[in-house]
């Protein structure tokens, strides 16, 4: 069995306290019309990093200096598309790294996202 790197005490010391906000799956009701999902909030701890310069360069324009990356324990899972807030700044869940199979955290790319839309 292979061991795996052991990241979190790392992880710990760099994380700060965020808002996560992911909406759950809409449904029809029992008369055949579609409810849309809840917005479930929950406050978590994770270190938000800008992005590297290599990682901005190589994404052709996608990724911008407003963007970040969040490592978070793998315990929690975040859904693509759903919400982070920190300090009044909103992001979305781009993509996801998955580290989980020989580390103890998953990365997750996360765009910033306009006041205005």
């Amino acid at each position: 069995m292979m061991s795996k790197f052991n990241f979190m005490k790392l992880i710990d010391k760099y994380s700060v306290t965020f808002d996560l906000i992911v909406q759950s799956a809409g449904d029809y009701d029992d008369l055949g019309r579609w409810q849309d999902g809840e917005s479930i909030t929950t406050t978590q701890k994770g270190a938000l990093v800008v992005l590297p310069s290599q990682l901005i360069y190589q994404s052709g324009g996608r990724l911008t200096t407003f963007d970040r990356q969040l490592y978070i324990s793998k315990s929690v899972e975040i859904p693509l598309k759903s919400k982070v807030i920190y300090k009044e700044s909103s992001y979305h869940v781009e993509s996801m790294n998955p580290f989980e199979d020989y580390a103890d955290f998953n990365s997750y790319i996360l765009k910033a996202v306009s006041s205005f839309d």
